[in-house]
């Protein structure tokens, strides 16, 4: 204890560091009533909020994750029920339009038939003219080949 109060004096120490202890003590006290609690109330109040914030973050991302996966089933639905849609107006629109070549196709091909029958029966009539013409031509000179004789 000596050394203690030996250390005090070299330090200058003198009755008065007891009033001052006490000063120290009643000065924490009234600040710690004053500006310690309230200020330890606010950090614990805005750690509570940005521990809150934290799950009610996870919650939304939870959400969101639902969401978007929702989002993709029905994108993925709709997908499938438009191609469906679009291959059955696809098929429909061939077998009409593949009805209306083969229409076109019957009424040429009758065209064409017609058309060869009109040629062939005025090439017939002509070959028969012409075979007339030919036999009478050849009477005409068979009879001139006898008068001449």
């Amino acid at each position: 204890m000596e050394m203690a109060v030996d250390i005090f004096k070299q330090l200058g120490a003198n009755e008065s560091l007891v009033h001052q202890f006490v000063i120290v003590v009643v000065m924490f006290y009234v600040t710690k009533f004053l500006f310690i609690d309230h200020l330890q109330k606010v950090l614990d109040t805005r750690e509570d909020k940005t521990v809150n914030l934290e799950g009610s973050a996870e919650k939304q991302f939870v959400e969101i994750d639902k969401i978007q996966k929702e989002y993709k089933e029905k994108m993925q639905s709709v997908n499938k029920a438009l191609k469906e849609k679009t291959e059955s107006s696809k098929n429909e629109i061939i077998k009409r339009e593949e009805a209306n070549y083969r229409e076109q196709e019957k009424e040429i091909n009758t065209f064409i038939e017609s058309s060869r029958k009109e040629v062939e029966a005025e090439i017939n009539g002509k070959k028969d003219k012409v075979l007339e013409d030919a036999e009478q031509l050849a009477n005409g000179l068979v009879q001139k080949m006898t008068k001449g004789l």
